[in-house]
């Protein structure tokens, strides 16, 4: 009978999902207006960016009459893969980052941004803070690694562009080997870093500074400018070639009109504030040509790099000095394209999709529900005791049934958010996944000494966090157990243990980069506390299930508690103790990889700047290396469990 009801429940918790996907296959089929994704990239914050840019989509959605969904990427090269794989088709870019959705993607520029105060385009900068004793690129180009160098995106122009065109490859400078701690950033995190002392210098721009003129005015003044670089243009916006024309036109009218034509004067001066906020003037028609200024950077970077690079043979580096004027001049004689003009469209007149603030979805609301509803009464109908057998009290049925229908209403309520009704596209865009993945299928090993070290350290920074956090986790371990410590001791060691464990390690890594600046100690610690909370947990439970007999027996020769815990407590679980900080240790090497992100040192900070520039080979390098690594603890941990258990 149990076998049968559990078979019942099962194929009824089946039914119910199955319908979910039903229904929402439906809607999505039955989508009467067209959905468009438009990227931004992320130069600070996305809550910033979301905020700054919610009045332009929603008048974007208006006048095209589609609707659009905003893409806000991390960093540049989710922009960038996100339109080659047609989850973006359009997008504001960098001037390098646009270059590579070009190249990538199957991106054309459009259009490009103009500034307010009708300025040609922007400057990249240094920044270091007021009272830095650095005031001159001499200064800076010392390389004594004793410099904290925050670098922008390896896609944007201005953050590692121009900076490794104009100062560091001319100059034979290795960043990574110069300074003592590199670390990528956005323009925001930069100039928020500079100006707490974190970072000695920082790349950034003087679109950056305009707004934190306007609004952290307290910021702009703890920082100053150590160098500007030349005039950049301004930037593109790029949609993808296979766009349908009518899209096309759609999305060209927008931007050639959107603040230079309204249907009143308020309505003009409204959009130009909406502008004005993105630090934006009017759009400008433009074309691919638009980036053949970056593409000479490229060059005259490559070059310098070439001239520097003492690992090349005379031979060498005449051929690829020789291949790099040939791209210069085939550059220099292209002729110039007519640029794309405005189709005069007339502007769309639909029903304008805005949304002026927040609405409930009453139908999700009611068919959660009634699905909540339904699945209450079947699990309340189908507890009932049949035949002979003891009766379970209807208190006790409810009670069940109620947790089995939030449940499930739960998971119903959660399906559209969750984005459930996209798992047919991992079938259906499979070949997206192979095409992308195929990147990895040449590894470059020509740095893999660098990688070696660097995966070295990581593997330190994990073994001396597990170790700190084994010395931690042993008297709270025991402070939580229910039956060592007083109840109060355990209430609050356990919530103290509930917060080291549910803050995320960067989080944690981030709070000790201010502290003791960047490096590995700043992982070191991040691990420790975040391991702290987790073992401390897993130590207690090992204290709770034990046996109490070894205990009471060393208490009845009148033994002291600290006795009784060594003697009777840790010999029953060292066992289990040993197995736990084990595996710790196994997961804690992979988490180290991920705190290069803040700069805390070792392999992971390499990871991340290979992935977003693009150098998939030299990604597999890595990625091998640390599934080695990973591979030869997992193998040392089996070793030491079967030597101490």
């Amino acid at each position: 009978m149990k076998y049968s009801a559990s078979l019942i429940k099962a194929t009824f918790f089946l039914a119910i999902l199955m319908f979910v996907l039903g229904l929402s296959s439906s809607a999505q089929e039955k989508e009467p207006v067209r959905k468009f994704k438009f990227g931004v990239i992320t130069t600070e914050s996305s809550d910033n960016l979301s905020t700054l840019w919610a009045p332009f989509l929603e008048d974007m959605s208006e006048i095209t009459g589609m609707k659009i969904t905003a893409f806000f990427a991390a960093d540049y090269s989710g922009i960038v893969e996100a339109m080659r794989f047609n989850e973006v088709e359009a997008a504001w870019f960098s001037n390098k980052s646009g270059l590579e959705a070009v190249r990538r993607s199957n991106g054309e520029v459009f259009a490009k941004a103009t500034y307010p105060d009708g300025a040609p385009g922007y400057h990249s900068v240094l920044l270091v803070p007021t009272d830095s004793p650095l005031q001159s690129l001499e200064d800076l180009l010392v390389c004594d690694q004793t410099i904290n160098f925050g670098m922008g995106d390896p896609n944007s122009t201005s953050g590692t562009l121009v900076p490794m065109a104009y100062i560091f490859a001319p100059n034979g400078v290795v960043p990574s080997e110069c300074f003592k701690n590199v670390r990528n950033a956005t323009h925001e995190a930069n100039g928020m870093a500079v100006a707490n002392d974190l970072l000695d210098v920082a790349t950034n721009n003087t679109t950056n500074l305009k707004r934190l003129a306007r609004t952290r005015p307290e910021i702009l003044e703890r920082v100053r400018v150590l160098w500007t670089s030349p005039l950049l243009q301004t930037d593109p916006i790029v949609w993808r070639k296979d766009l349908p024309v009518e899209v096309k036109q759609k999305l060209l009218y927008f931007f050639m009109t959107y603040g230079r034509h309204a249907d009143s004067p308020e309505e003009l001066q409204r959009q130009r504030e909406v502008l004005g906020e993105l630090d934006f003037g009017v759009f400008l028609a433009a074309n691919d040509n638009h980036l053949d200024p970056i593409i000479r950077i490229e060059i005259v970077r490559d070059m310098a790099l070439a001239q520097n690079n003492h690992k090349l043979s005379e031979v060498e580096r005449t051929e690829a000095l020789r291949v790099l004027n040939e791209k210069l001049e085939s550059m220099d004689a292209k002729s110039q394209s007519e640029i794309v003009k405005p189709k005069g469209l007339p502007a769309y007149s639909g029903k304008s999709t805005r949304n002026d603030g927040f609405q409930f979805d009453w139908p999700r609301i009611a068919f959660t529900l009634t699905v909540g509803l339904i699945a209450f009464g079947f699990f309340f109908w189908s507890s009932a005791t049949r035949g002979a057998g003891p009766t379970t009290p209807i208190k006790d049925r409810m009670f069940d049934a109620s947790i089995w229908a939030i449940f499930i209403a739960a998971l119903v309520w959660a399906f559209v958010a969750a984005e459930i009704f996209k798992a047919p596209l991992l079938i259906s865009n499979s070949d997206r996944m192979g095409e992308y993945a195929s990147g990895f299928l040449d590894p470059d090993f020509s740095e893999v000494g660098l990688y070696l070290t660097q995966m070295s350290i990581t593997i330190q920074i994990a073994l001396w966090g597990t170790f700190l956090a084994v010395l931690a986790a042993i008297p709270l371990g025991l402070l939580s157990a229910s039956n060592v410590a007083p109840a109060p001791v355990v209430f609050f060691v356990r919530r103290l243990m509930d917060a080291f464990r549910s803050i995320n390690e960067l989080v944690v890594g981030t709070m000790f980069v201010v502290t003791v600046g960047l490096g590995p100690f700043a992982g070191v610690m991040a691990l420790a506390v975040h391991t702290t909370g987790v073992l401390s947990k897993l130590f207690s439970e090992a204290v709770e299930s034990m046996d109490a007999g070894p205990v009471e027996g060393v208490r009845a020769t009148g033994a002291r508690p600290i006795h009784e815990v060594v003697w009777g407590v840790i010999p029953q679980v060292a066992p289990l103790w040993t197995s736990y900080t084990l595996y710790r240790l196994e997961s804690n090497t992979r988490s180290a990889t991920i705190l290069g992100l803040i700069g805390a040192g070792g392999i992971g900070q390499l990871l991340f700047e290979q992935i977003r520039s693009f150098q998939y080979g030299k990604t597999a390098t890595i990625l091998i290396i640390i599934i080695v690594a990973v591979t030869l603890v997992d193998f040392l941990s089996q070793i030491l469990r079967n030597r101490l258990t």
